[in-house]
Parts: C-alpha cells; sequence; structure tokens
C-alpha cells in the first residue's frame, strides 16, 4: 500500500524573520547510479527518468509534517519548492566521457525544467 509519503534526501528551508510568505525551500536527491557504462540515447533516458522522477517526488510542493520543523514554517505545513536538485555520486559511477555527458545534461535540463542536475 502506497501511503503518498516521500522523503528528500535534503530539505533545505530557508528561514528569514524579515520575508512574508511561505520560506524558501529547495530538496536535493543523491543517485548511486553507474552511469559510467551508458552512451547516448541509454544515457539521457536514465537521466531523464531520474530528473522526472526528481521533480514527482520532491518538486512543486511539499507538505512538511515533523513537528521540529513546524516552527520553521509561517502559515502551512504546505509550502512550494522552489528548486530541486538531483546529484550523481562521482567517482567510479561516473561518466567518462565529457563531452557525453554534457550532451545528456543539456537534453535534460531542457526537457525537465524545475531540475538541476550535478554530479559530485
Amino acid at each position: 500500500m502506497d501511503t503518498g509519503l516521500r522523503f528528500a534526501d535534503v530539505l533545505i528551508i530557508e528561514e528569514g524573520l524579515f520575508t512574508k510568505g511561505p520560506p524558501r525551500v529547495e530538496t536535493l536527491s543523491f543517485k548511486s547510479r553507474d552511469l559510467s557504462r551508458l552512451k547516448g540515447k541509454a544515457l539521457e533516458a536514465q537521466m531523464m527518468e531520474d530528473a522526472r522522477e526528481a521533480l514527482r517526488k520532491y518538486g512543486e510542493t511539499v507538505d512538511i509534517r515533523r513537528d521540529s520543523l513546524r516552527p520553521l514554517l509561517r502559515e502551512s505545513s504546505q509550502v512550494p519548492v522552489s528548486r530541486v536538485r538531483l546529484v550523481y555520486e562521482g567517482g567510479a559511477l561516473m561518466i567518462k566521457d565529457v563531452a557525453e555527458m554534457d550532451l545528456a545534461l543539456n537534453k535534460v535540463q531542457g526537457e525537465v525544467p524545475g531540475v538541476e542536475v550535478l554530479f559530485q
């Protein structure tokens, strides 16, 4: 049974004493995926799916239910997400061909706006 609950790897809530409205919220999703063996369309497809999943799960609006975070929320537990970041682990899992990585990255950034893709 799917409860609909999602837990971002990292949730950033910007505290601003002098701003009105909901706090600025960002989410980060970390992926330990072996991209070193993928090329061309297969690489693009995997990155596209990961970016769409990050946006679907951690983008748009989140409902922050943790009691310890309630004091940071001004109005409602429902807050808009201003930025979603998808972070791929580097090292041995990293894409070896930088040009190939740039092509896939540009494709993803163009087709899944609202998700910033980064590599560690």
